[in-house]
């Protein structure tokens, strides 16, 4: 089994190479995700976060309104490490427990492990190799991050900086994947990162 970690700033095109991976036969557990399904109800994200916030982030259901509670917490420094502290260990004890089941189920398999906060949340530890993808034009990446979220280019930025400097993340890095064109550009990079790392698996196995 080989465990791969993707990563990237926002808006860099990280989960269009996660995609391009997920097609060629990995198994790609998306952090983020993960991450706001652990804020659904009977969930152990929903309490702690709920008991750290308060009832100013619930919709009128008693649901977390995600959106709501992006916005608490992108406007403070420290309400992001809290949130941080809280999510974080939820989310790597949840990609254990699936690693352990694919495992189980395809001693071969290739694990892709896609977040924004990788290398953030101590999850580089968990991988075999570790993919940074980089925005040719760091502007263009953040104004894609702003329309996506549907957020302003400051809210963006201001995400951004809560993030290590990508420079930090490229000495890091195995593979670095440069997203400078087009998107079928970046797909074609991706997939010869893909199938060079599958078919050595394959050949591991001969």
């Amino acid at each position: 089994m080989k465990i791969v970690g993707i990563t990237g700033t926002i808006g860099s095109g990280k989960s269009e190479v996660a995609k391009v991976f997920s097609e060629e036969g990995a198994v790609v557990i998306d952090a983020d995700v993960v991450a706001k399904n652990l804020l659904n109800r009977d969930e152990a994200g929903y309490r702690a976060v709920t008991e750290a916030f308060g009832g100013e982030i619930l919709d009128e259901r008693g649901n977390i309104d995600k959106k709501k509670l992006a916005g608490i917490v992108f406007s403070d420094p420290e309400k992001v490490k809290i949130i941080n502290a809280l999510i974080h260990p939820l989310v790597h004890q949840w990609i254990v427990r699936r690693i352990q089941e694919v495992e189980a189920q395809n001693h071969d398999a290739v694990v892709v492990i896609d977040a924004p906060l990788l290398i953030e949340a101590g999850f580089d530890k968990m991988v075999d190799h570790l993919i940074v993808v980089t925005p040719g034009d760091l502007e263009a990446a953040v104004a894609r991050a702003a329309k996506r979220l549907g957020i302003t280019g400051e809210e963006a930025k201001r995400r951004f900086s809560y993030q290590i400097p990508l420079e930090e993340k490229v000495k890091k890095a195995d593979t670095i994947i440069v997203n400078d064109g087009t998107l079928r550009a970046l797909r074609e990079k991706a997939k010869e990162v893909c199938k060079r790392m599958i078919k050595k698996e394959e050949e591991e196995k001969v």
